[in-house]
């Protein structure tokens, strides 16, 4: 009798343990894990236009990382040339300050009140680049 209630109680524990399992396997786990540890450091794309005077130079919307400045989002996806901070050609597009043709951009219609180095850009958000002469 003591034998039958010992076997009785491992097969009884046995069943409770295997109940107490999860369906995912190991491999679902991690990929679920990475896939939102990526959403968590993506936020999102941000297009981008680049245009002298009436012509359009490229536009594409580009991926970008949580807290990402502007200017770094620029230089990853376009050629950039700057000096102390101020952009002076892009995509072989270069201001000409004797002809007061000069690079800004407007971030959702609004004029850029910092520099490309300090705006932070936001999924979902829409950058202008024009290169224009001002007088």
């Amino acid at each position: 009798m003591k034998k039958f209630t010992v076997i009785s109680s491992l097969i009884i524990g046995l069943f409770v343990l295997s109940g107490c399992q999860t369906n995912q396997t190991p491999s679902q786990t991690s990929s679920q894990a990475s896939t939102e540890a990526t959403s968590a450091v993506v936020a999102s794309s941000v297009k981008i236009v680049l245009t002298d005077g009436e012509d359009t130079i490229d536009s594409k919307s580009v991926a970008v990382q949580s807290g990402e400045s502007l200017m770094d989002v620029l230089k990853e996806h376009f050629s950039v040339e700057e000096k102390d901070g101020f952009i002076t050609s892009i995509e072989g597009h270069s201001q000409d300050e004797s002809q007061n043709k000069y690079w800004t951009f407007t971030v959702n219609g609004e004029m850029g009140s910092k520099g490309a180095d300090e705006t932070i850009v936001e999924g979902g958000d829409q950058v202008d680049f024009a290169l224009s002469v001002y007088e």
